[in-house]
C-alpha cells in the first residue's frame, strides 16, 4: 500500500483545489518559508482524523477553513481526499484503492468518508490502524515531534511506542471494550438495584396470586363439576323423559294400529262368515273334465282301430316289415327320450364336478405359491443338504406336474387311467423323499419353515390326489356324457333311416290323413283336459287357503285384542312416569338457575356418582368461603412487576454474560499487545543502535523499558463503608478477606544516547543537532520495524549539517524500499535523492500553488 494522490480544497492556504500525485519513491516538497508547505502536511494528518487543533495550529475547527485574503474571500469548506492504493490488500477491504475523505462546513459539520460510504473516525482510525499507521504518530512527523520524542517523559513515549509497534489496532479495540465494560457494569448496578426493590413486592403479591389462582382453581373445579353435576342430572332426565315420550308416543301409535287391524279383521271375518258356497263351481269343473275324459278316450280308441285296421291290412298284403319298420321307429323315439334324460343328469353332475375341480386347481396354484417363497427363504442358508439339490427336485417335480396335467387334460378315454395313477404315485414318493431330506435338516433357525414347508408338502400331496380324482371322475363323466350323446346321435340315425324307409311306402296315404286328424284332436284334447286339471286344482288350492285364512285370521284377532288390552295398560303407566318426570325437571330447571345462572349443559355429560358430586361441590364451596375475596387488581400490578422483573433479570444476564466476554475479550488483547509490544520493542531497539552508530558514526543507543504496577483493592459487593459494618471487627476481617485487589501496569520509556568520545548521563545534556540525529535515529529504526505504508516528513532535516544530511538521504534511500516518503525540505542533499519535486509558492492574494518536477519526465525531455 501507498500513497497515489492528495487532492485538498480550502483547506487553509490552499483555496483552490490542487493534487499531488505520488509514486512509491522519495518526492520532496520545497518553497519558501510561509509558502503554504507544511498546509501539506497538516492536511494529511487532518484527514486521518487528527482531533487536536492544536496539533493543526489552529485554535478551534473552522480555523483549518481558507479564512480569506485581501483579494480572496473566505470559503465555507474544507475537503481533503486521500487516495490510497490496496492492491497488495494491506487493509482488510476488498478495495483495490482506498480513498479516505474528511470534509468540514463553517458551519461546524464534519464527515468522514471511504470510498464516498459515510463512516465514523472509529472506522478511519481502526483500518489505518490495521494498515499500521495514523495520525498521532510517525506517518506524519513534523519538526515539532523530532524534539518531543526526547523531552516528553517516558509516560508519554508510550503512546509512541503503541503505534509504532503496530498495537494500536488492538489498543483501540480494548478501549472499546473498557468502554463497552464500564457501561456494562453501570448498568448492571442500576438494574441491580431496581430488582432489589421490585423483590419484596413482587414476592407480597405473588402470595396474592397464588391465593387467587387456588380461588380461581377452585372456581374453576367447582363450576366444571357442577356443569358435569347438573349436565349428568339434566342429561339423565332429559333421556328419561325422551324415553317415556318416544314410548308413550311408540304405544299411541300401536295402539291406534291394534285398532285398525281388530277392525279390518272383524270386517273379513263378517264378509267370509256372509259369504256364498262354492260348491257349484266344483261341480261344474269336475262335469266339464269328465266331458273331456270321454272325448279323448273316444279319440284315442279310434286311434288304436286305425292302426290296428292299417297293420293288418300291411299283413295282407305282405307288408310285414313296414309294420316293423313303424314298431321300431316308436322304440327309437322311446329310447332317444330316455337318453336325453340320461344325459341332462350327466351334464349337471359334470357341471358340479367341474366347479369343483377350478376351486381345486386354485388351491393348488397357492400351495405352489407358498411353497416357492418358503423354498426361497430355506435357500439363503446352508443346509444339510444343497440348494441346488432342492432346486432340481423342485424342478423335476413341476415337470412331472405339468406333465400330469396335460395328460390329465387331454385324457379321451378311461384307457388312460393307469398310466395317470403311475405318474401321481411317482409325483407322491418324489415329495416324500423331499419331505423327508427337509425334515432331517439340523438347522435350528429354520425349523419353523422345515415344518412349514413339510405341511406344505402333505397339502400338496392330498391335494394332488384329490384333484387327480376330480380330473379323473371329469374325464369320466365327460367320457359317459360323450357315449350317451354318441348313443343319441346313433338313435337319431336310426330313426332317420327307419323313416326314409316308411316315407317309401305310399300304400297308407290315405290311413296316414286319418290318423293326422285323429293325433291332432288328441292333442286338443289332451290339452284341454290338463287345463281343466290345472283349474280344479288352482280352485282346491283356492279353498284351502280361505280355510286356512279365515281360522289365521280368528286367532290373529284373539291375540290382536289381547295386545291391544296390554298396550293400554302400559300407556296409563307411561302417562304416569312421564308426569313424575317432567315435575322433577322443573325443580332441577329451579335449583340450576340459583346455583349457577346461564348454565349451558353439555351433552354427553361423563357419568358420575351424584352423591360423591354433591359432597365435593359443597367442600369446595367451604374452601372458597374460607379463602375469601381478592382484588383483581392484584393480577393487573402483579403481571406488571413481574414483565418488569422478568425483563430486568434478563437484562441483568445479559449483562453478566457481556461482561464475561468482554473481560475475556480485554484479557486476549491484553496478551496481544503485550506479545506484540515485546517482539517489536526489542527489534526497535536494536535498530535504533544500528542507525544511531550510523549517522554518529559510532557511539550507543537504547531503549529501556520500565514498568510500574498499581495496586487498588476493591470493597466486595453489597458493603458500604461506614455505619455499622465498621463497628463490628468481625465483619470488618471478613470483608478484608473478601477484597479483591485490582493490579494494573503502566509503562514508560527511556533513552539513552551516547556519541563517540562522550559520557553522558542524560539525553537533555545533547546538543541540538544530536537531539536531532538521535530523534531521526529512533524514527528509521521504527519506520524499519513496522513500517508505515507513507511517511510525511515535515523538515525534520532542518537541522542537519551538509555531512549529517547526506547520512540522512542515504538511511531515507534505505528505507524507501519499505516505505514511502514525502519529504518536505529545504535540503539540498534530500532534495538529491527525490525523484518528484514539487515546489509551493503563495501568490500576493494569499493562496498557495504548486509546481512540479518530474526527475524521469524531466530526463526524457532532456534526451
Amino acid at each position: 500500500m501507498y500513497l497515489e494522490r492528495l487532492e485538498i480544497q480550502g483547506f487553509k492556504s490552499f483555496a483552490r483545489p490542487v493534487e499531488l500525485a505520488f509514486n512509491r519513491e522519495l518526492t520532496s516538497i520545497v518553497g519558501p518559508n510561509g509558502s503554504g508547505k507544511s498546509n501539506i502536511a497538516d492536511a494529511v494528518r487532518w484527514v486521518l482524523g487528527e482531533q487536536s487543533i492544536k496539533t493543526l495550529r489552529g485554535k478551534k475547527s473552522e480555523d483549518v477553513i481558507f479564512a480569506g485574503s485581501d483579494q480572496k474571500a473566505r470559503l465555507g469548506f474544507a475537503q481533503v481526499d486521500l487516495y490510497l492504493n490496496n492492491i497488495d490488500k494491506l487493509a482488510d477491504v476488498d478495495y483495490e484503492q482506498i480513498v479516505v475523505t474528511r470534509k468540514i462546513n463553517r458551519s461546524g459539520e464534519s464527515e468522514y468518508l471511504i470510498n464516498n460510504n459515510k463512516v465514523r473516525l472509529l472506522d478511519v482510525q481502526l483500518l489505518l490502524a490495521k494498515a499500521n499507521f495514523g495520525q498521532k504518530t510517525y506517518s506524519v512527523i513534523g519538526q515539532g515531534m523530532i524534539d518531543s520524542i526526547l523531552t516528553s517523559s517516558s509516560a508519554e513515549r508510550k503512546e509512541f511506542f503503541d503505534e509504532a509497534t503496530g498495537v494500536k489496532q488492538f489498543q483501540i479495540k480494548k478501549e472499546q471494550s473498557v468502554s463497552k465494560l464500564e457501561h456494562s457494569k453501570e448498568n448492571l448496578l442500576q438494574t441491580e438495584q431496581i430488582l432489589t426493590e421490585l423483590e419484596p413486592r413482587l414476592r407480597s403479591l405473588t402470595r396474592q396470586v397464588k391465593r387467587l389462582e387456588r380461588r380461581d382453581k377452585i372456581e374453576t373445579e367447582l363450576r366444571q363439576l357442577q356443569t358435569d353435576y347438573y349436565s349428568f342430572l339434566s342429561n339423565n332426565l332429559t333421556y328419561d323423559i325422551g324415553l317415556s315420550r318416544a314410548r308413550h308416543s311408540k304405544l299411541k301409535e300401536e295402539l291406534a294400529d291394534l285398532n285398525q287391524k281388530l277392525v279390518s279383521l272383524q270386517t273379513q271375518l263378517d264378509k267370509e262368515e256372509k259369504s256364498s258356497s262354492r260348491q257349484d263351481n266344483f261341480s261344474l269343473l269336475q262335469a266339464k273334465l269328465s266331458q273331456s275324459q270321454k272325448e279323448l278316450n273316444a279319440f284315442i280308441k279310434e286311434k288304436t282301430i286305425l292302426e290296428g285296421r292299417a297293420d293288418l291290412k300291411l299283413v295282407a298284403e305282405g307288408k310285414s316289415d313296414i309294420v316293423w319298420l313303424k314298431k321300431q321307429i316308436e322304440n327309437v323315439k322311446t329310447d332317444i327320450g330316455k337318453y336325453q334324460l340320461q344325459l341332462e343328469e350327466k351334464n349337471q353332475v359334470l357341471k358340479t364336478a367341474s366347479s369343483e375341480l377350478v376351486i381345486l386347481e386354485e388351491r393348488r396354484r397357492k400351495i405352489l405359491e407358498e411353497f416357492e417363497a418358503l423354498e426361497k427363504l430355506l435357500s439363503d442358508d446352508e443346509t444339510d443338504f444343497s440348494v441346488a439339490e432342492i432346486s432340481q427336485s423342485i424342478d423335476t417335480l413341476l415337470k412331472k406336474q405339468k406333465s400330469f396335467q396335460d395328460i390329465l387334460t387331454n385324457l379321451a378315454s378311461l384307457e388312460g387311467l393307469p398310466r395317470l395313477r403311475e405318474t401321481c404315485g411317482q409325483i407322491t414318493a418324489e415329495l416324500d423323499t423331499l419331505g423327508d431330506k427337509l425334515h432331517r435338516s439340523k438347522h435350528k433357525d429354520k425349523i419353523a419353515w422345515q415344518k412349514e414347508f413339510n405341511t406344505l408338502l402333505m397339502a400338496k400331496d392330498n391335494l394332488v390326489s384329490e384333484i387327480s380324482e376330480a380330473r379323473t371322475q371329469v374325464a369320466i363323466l365327460q367320457s359317459e356324457s360323450q357315449q350317451i350323446q354318441n348313443n343319441i346321435d346313433k338313435e337319431k340315425d336310426e330313426l332317420n333311416k327307419l323313416s326314409v324307409n316308411l316315407e317309401h311306402d305310399t300304400t297308407q296315404s290315405g290311413f296316414r290323413e286319418q290318423l293326422g286328424g285323429i293325433n291332432h284332436q288328441i292333442k286338443v284334447h289332451t290339452a284341454e283336459l290338463a287345463k281343466i286339471e290345472k283349474e280344479i286344482q288352482d280352485f282346491n288350492e283356492v279353498e284351502q287357503n280361505k280355510k286356512s285364512a279365515l281360522m289365521e285370521a280368528q286367532r290373529k284377532f284373539r291375540e290382536l285384542q289381547q295386545d291391544f288390552n296390554t298396550k293400554n295398560n302400559a300407556l296409563n303407566e307411561v302417562k304416569v312416569e312421564l308426569a313424575r318426570l317432567e315435575t322433577r325437571q322443573e325443580d332441577l330447571a329451579k335449583e340450576i338457575a340459583e346455583e349457577i345462572p346461564n348454565l349451558l349443559i353439555k351433552e354427553g355429560a361423563q357419568v358420575l356418582d351424584s352423591g360423591q358430586a354433591k359432597e365435593k361441590i359443597n367442600s369446595l364451596k367451604d374452601q372458597l368461603h374460607i379463602i375469601g375475596g381478592i382484588d383483581q387488581a392484584v393480577v393487573v400490578e402483579y403481571q406488571e412487576v413481574d414483565e418488569r422483573y422478568s425483563f430486568l433479570r434478563s437484562q441483568s444476564d445479559d449483562l453478566h454474560q457481556a461482561i464475561e466476554h468482554l473481560e475475556k475479550i480485554i484479557k486476549d488483547l491484553d496478551e496481544s499487545i503485550a506479545g506484540q509490544f515485546d517482539s517489536a520493542f526489542k527489534n526497535i531497539n536494536k535498530l535504533f543502535d544500528k542507525y544511531f552508530k550510523k549517522l554518529f558514526s559510532g557511539g550507543k543507543a537504547e531503549l529501556i523499558l520500565n514498568i510500574i504496577e498499581n495496586r487498588e483493592e476493591l470493597e466486595p459487593e453489597g458493603v458500604m463503608a461506614g455505619g455499622e459494618a465498621e463497628d463490628d471487627e468481625e465483619e470488618k476481617e471478613e470483608n478484608n478477606a473478601k477484597k479483591e485487589v485490582k493490579i494494573t501496569r503502566s509503562y514508560g520509556i527511556d533513552i539513552k544516547a551516547t556519541p563517540p568520545g562522550k559520557r553522558l548521563s542524560s539525553i537533555n545534556m545533547l546538543s541540538g543537532g544530536e537531539k536531532a540525529l538521535t530523534s531521526i535515529a529512533l524514527i528509521c529504526a521504527i519506520i524499519a520495524n513496522n513500517p508505515s505504508p507513507f511517511v510525511v516528513l515535515d523538515e525534520v532535516d532542518a537541522a542537519l549539517d551538509e555531512a549529517n544530511s547526506v547520512r540522512f538521504g542515504e538511511i531515507l534511500d534505505e528505507l524507501s524500499s519499505k516505505t514511502q516518503f514525502i519529504a518536505i525540505t529545504h535540503n539540498r542533499a534530500t532534495m538529491h535523492k527525490a525523484k518528484i519535486i514539487y515546489g509551493v509558492t503563495m501568490g500576493s492574494d494569499g493562496v498557495s500553488e504548486l509546481l512540479s518536477v518530474s526527475f524521469a519526465k524531466a530526463e526524457e525531455i532532456a534526451q
